[in-house]
């Protein structure tokens, strides 16, 4: 759950526990779930997803017109399509997609690939 807290410059704060609520199928890519942790009402400046990739799912390329992605792998591992390369991810591991950049995410693995996506400026 979500806790709110007034910081000493009376500008809102939102704690969020990344393992509460419940996990939802992603709007775009069948079979992906998400849990959106901060919007653009918590945050102006970026909005913070958790996602998770079970093992033999793919995230089709697409792109991000007006957002940089930055994508920190918390688990597993898997392949992120970059433009037209491929390249290894796993645990521990942070990614900057620029604006326009083609990519995707597959996970040809056994175990779930999970990714806290950092979306600035934030999607709507």
């Amino acid at each position: 759950m979500a806790a709110e807290a007034a910081s000493s410059n009376d500008l809102p704060a939102r704690v969020v526990d990344s393992l509460a609520g419940e996990w939802r199928e992603h709007p775009r890519f069948a079979g992906v779930l998400m849990k959106q942790l901060l919007t653009s009402a918590d945050n102006g400046l970026a909005s913070v997803n958790m996602v998770r990739l079970p093992a033999g799912r793919e995230i089709g390329r697409h792109t991000h017109p007006t957002q940089v992605e930055t994508a920190f792998v918390l688990s597993g591992e898997g392949f992120l399509f970059l433009g037209s390369g491929e390249v290894h991810l796993s645990a521990g591991q942070v990614v900057a997609v620029p604006m326009n950049t083609v990519h995707g995410l597959r996970n040809p693995f056994e175990q779930d690939l999970e990714v806290l996506a950092v979306f600035t400026p934030p999607m709507v």
